[in-house]
């Protein structure tokens, strides 16, 4: 029964937690794909980067949902696992946003007419919005990310602010 005494986990920041991430991970997504869309074609642009990475950002998320439900140990290593493979996804992203902010539909002197100049315009614009949006979200990823491992590491027992005897966060001086 010991092993099974539970740590202090709080359930609601938690949860916060866990619904920030969805969301950041579901901004860098919708951006990924403005960007797959309305980008020239390169190789840096053909590997959707933040598509995938931002499918792998929510997967922390998701998991921090479920462990504030169920009060399980292995689902919280889980988490920090996770987190920490999170954090390597948003590095990504945040590299493939910085080397495309400037890339995108740049304006040429040609003979082209009025609407065609204006349309690869409004499309830069739009292409670098999203990268904008990427990187901000990526940013408060990061935050929500660590918050997450940081308040999973806690509860673990393993952790030093964990006392074996009471299942209770000891205090620090």
């Amino acid at each position: 029964m010991d092993r099974y005494r539970y740590f202090i986990f709080n359930q609601r920041n938690m949860v916060v937690l866990g619904l920030f991430q969805i969301a950041f991970s579901t901004v860098c997504v919708v951006s990924g794909f403005v960007d797959g869309i309305f980008r020239t074609e390169s190789q840096l642009g053909k590997t959707r980067a933040p598509i995938w990475a931002g499918m792998v950002m929510g997967v922390p998320g998701i998991l921090a949902l479920f462990s504030s439900q169920r009060k399980n140990p292995v689902l919280v290593n889980v988490l920090i696992v996770a987190s920490v493979t999170s954090c390597v996804a948003i590095l990504i992203v945040i590299v493939y946003s910085s080397l495309t902010l400037n890339y995108g539909e740049e304006e040429e002197l040609s003979p082209a007419p009025v609407h065609v100049i204006h349309t690869k315009f409004v499309l830069n614009k739009v292409v670098k919005g999203a990268n904008i949006a990427t990187l901000a979200a990526s940013a408060c990823s990061a935050v929500v990310v660590l918050a997450m491992a940081y308040l999973g590491c806690r509860s673990l027992p393993r952790c030093s602010c964990y006392d074996s005897v009471t299942g209770m966060v000891s205090e620090e001086p």
